[in-house]
Parts: structure tokens; sequence; C-alpha cells
């Protein structure tokens, strides 16, 4: 039973992994379709929101797995710690390393979703911005009060 819930972990972290790859290879070649070479940098960063706006305002599949690895693998590692602290030897001491690896490593798939919740909220004050004419550097071309 061990060996087959490891085959099937195993499974959804490469199944998560590829998704991740994908949609960084989508937005990479959205990106380098759409930018040509000689274009400025702030062009660039406009160009690469103006083309991961579908992408990343919507969630993907790597959200829910990543979302899900999250749930599951925290309630296994509290029940495993939990079971750690009642019979503690029972456990060898590499198992303290385990659990201390696996709360990592839960804790980096949240962190990489806060860092997508920081993007997508970036981008929607980009795209509101870019959606609103400025006129800060022209005074004269500015909309007057009523």
């Amino acid at each position: 039973m061990m060996t087959f819930l490891a085959v099937i972990g195993g499974l959804v972290g490469l199944t998560v992994t590829g998704s991740a790859v994908l949609l960084g290879w989508t937005l990479y070649s959205q990106l380098k379709a759409s930018h040509p070479a000689n274009a400025e940098k702030d062009d660039a960063h406009a160009s690469f929101y103006l083309n991961a706006a579908p992408h990343l305002i919507k969630w993907t599949f790597f959200d829910y797995a990543l979302f899900a690895l999250f749930v599951i693998g925290g309630l296994f590692l509290f029940t495993d710690l939990i079971a750690v602290f009642r019979d503690r030897e029972a456990f060898p001491p590499y198992h303290y390393g385990y659990l201390l690896c696996g709360f990592i490593f839960t804790l980096a798939g949240m962190l990489m979703m806060a860092v997508r919740l920081v993007l997508t909220v970036s981008l929607s004050r980009t795209l509101r911005s870019a959606s609103m004419p400025d006129h800060h550097h022209h005074p004269g071309h500015a909309e007057h009060a009523e």
C-alpha cells in the first residue's frame, strides 16, 4: 500500500511539475512571438503582461493541482507530526528531517501560489492603467474638471 501511495504521489508531483513547465513555456513562447528583438524594455514588459493576461487571470490546472497538493500534503504531514509527538521511540531520528523537509516543500508550494497572486494583482493593475490614457507628461492634454 505504501509503495502504491508513493507511486501515485510521484505521478502527481511529475504532473504538477510538467504543468508548471508547460505554463512557463506557453508564456515565454507568446512573449517571444509578440515581441521583436529590437523593441524597448518597457514595451517588452507591457507586451508580456498583455499577452500573459488570459493565462494568469484565470486559474489553470497547475493552480488547482498545487492547491490540492498543499492541502493533502499538509494533512499528511500534520498527522505524521502528531504520531511522532505521541510515540517518539517508534520513529528513527532521521524521520524528523523528513518531516522538516516536507513542511519546507509544502510551504514553498504555497509561496509559489503567493507569487502567482502577486503577479495576478500586478497584472490587473497594469491592465487597468494601460486602458486609461496617460496624460502625466502632457499637462495641456489632461482632462479638466467640469
